[in-house]
């Protein structure tokens, strides 16, 4: 039997609590759903002036600042992820939407040339202790891991609605008709990607017997882990459309999301068990022996 601990949503925090905490423990494996990177105060500027505006509604300011906060938030990340070496436990993780990406969040357009300086930084993190897994399977003596790759809407709206909201927030109408090819395309070309792992994971399977546990950054769609509580958006669900169709289409036997930091807990899709992990902030984490 092996003792996986998952925990994530750190947004730059870990506090000594919890680290002990997790020494305590002494897990075999940590695995992390993402969200290094991340300040409270960047949160909070965010979602009251960004978020849902189009860059011209964006006061000068205020974009000053967020690009200020951005660099501590990326710079805490590296931190972060510095902290959780100290543990001397193997870590596997995949990047949350906070954290820079070479797939680019929702794998749509081209990363500007400031966001590949930091995703090169990003990737030097790397060693035998700390590893990402975005969109990869891997074999471990006890299990299959699949790491999914950061999705943070639940892709499952309209595109012609999607298209109008664009335009709403500021988009033109050519911008929002291209954002929504690339985002049919990359769609087609990650579901893709996923068939083959998901295939050659099933196939392990198989043949050895070992459990597959699929770790993904956001819930799969229309779940109790990816409901809306507060707000006016409440009762909504906010999850992963796709996520949500590989997990009724393949059945892995765990998945590790997170996202929503609410919604620590668990849920079942068919036979799949659903863990969110809720947010190491909070002093959230979940242990599993498998």
């Amino acid at each position: 039997m092996v003792k996986i601990l998952a925990v994530g949503d750190f947004h730059g925090k870990l506090s000594e609590k919890l680290f002990n905490k997790i020494a305590k423990i002494k897990p075999d494996y940590i695995l992390s759903p993402g969200d290094f990177c991340g300040n409270e105060k960047l949160g909070k500027l965010f979602f009251k002036y960004v978020y849902g505006k189009s860059e011209d509604e964006v006061p000068y300011k205020i974009k000053k600042e967020v690009v200020k906060l951005e660099g501590q938030a990326f710079r805490s990340g590296v931190g972060m992820i510095e902290t959780l070496k100290r543990l001397k436990i193997p870590t596997f993780a995949i990047r949350g939407n906070w954290d820079p990406t070479p797939l680019g969040h929702d794998l749509v357009g081209k990363l500007k040339r400031e966001e590949l300086v930091e995703v090169r930084k990003f990737e030097r993190v790397q060693n035998k202790l700390f590893t990402f897994v975005d969109l990869f399977q891997k074999e471990f003596p006890e299990f299959i891991l699949i790491g999914g790759a950061s999705s943070t809407s639940p892709s499952g709206l309209k595109m012609d609605s999607l298209e109008r909201r664009l335009v709403k927030n500021g988009f033109s109408e050519e911008e929002a008709k291209e954002y929504v090819i690339s985002l049919k395309k990359n769609w087609k070309f990650r579901q893709k990607l996923y068939e083959k792992i998901f295939e050659k994971a099933i196939s392990i399977k198989k043949r050895t017997g070992k459990k597959i546990i699929f770790l993904t950054h956001n819930a799969p769609y229309k779940t109790r882990l990816d409901l809306i509580r507060h707000g006016p958006q409440k009762g909504k669900h906010y999850g992963s459309f796709q996520e949500q169709l590989l997990i009724k289409k393949y059945q892995p036997d765990i998945v590790i999301c997170g996202h929503m930091h609410e919604n620590f807990g668990k849920d079942k899709i068919g036979k799949s068990i659903i863990y969110n992990s809720g947010s190491a902030m909070d002093g959230k984490f979940i242990t599993l022996n498998i």
